[in-house]
């Protein structure tokens, strides 16, 4: 999914005291530009899921949630099936229609052909991101899919 190794390069931080060392670790360059550090850990993730055969990735986060999208991108990048559990404002749930999903992150997951599933705040809350998680994957097995 990426180019590495990524160049590490001298920053001198404005202001910092004499003798202060400082080094970026240039994960921009990664060659996926959508989600700059994210890609690290989505190629060892990734990799596993296509080791066990899988069609499709389950994963969760925030409407707009960075993360979410690099997995969106990533999962189709490799031919799997993004499956996104995404976590709204409590006050956001009534507008959960259509209409989510026009701006962001959101909507960079949807160019690439992500599922959402939308779960309030006070739902994740309660029942936890394993359980959501795993309830999609159940939903997706029942389908003869193989997350």
């Amino acid at each position: 999914l990426g180019h590495f190794p990524t160049p590490l390069e001298r920053w001198q931080p404005p202001g910092a005291p004499p003798g202060t060392e400082c080094w970026l670790k240039r994960d921009d360059l990664s060659g996926m530009e959508l989600s700059g550090n994210k890609v690290r850990k989505l190629e060892f993730i990734l990799a596993d899921a296509l080791h066990q055969n899988a069609d499709s990735v389950v994963s969760c986060g925030g409407l707009q949630s960075n993360h979410c999208r690099a997995v969106g991108v990533a999962a189709r990048m490799l031919g799997l099936e993004p499956h996104l559990v995404l976590r709204l404002e409590d006050r956001d749930a009534q507008e959960a229609s259509s209409q989510v999903g026009l701006e962001g992150n959101l909507l960079l997951s949807r160019l690439v052909g992500a599922q959402h599933l939308l779960v309030t705040r006070r739902q994740y809350r309660e029942r936890g991101a394993a359980a959501l998680i795993e309830e999609a994957c159940s939903q997706l097995r029942a389908k003869g899919r193989r997350p």
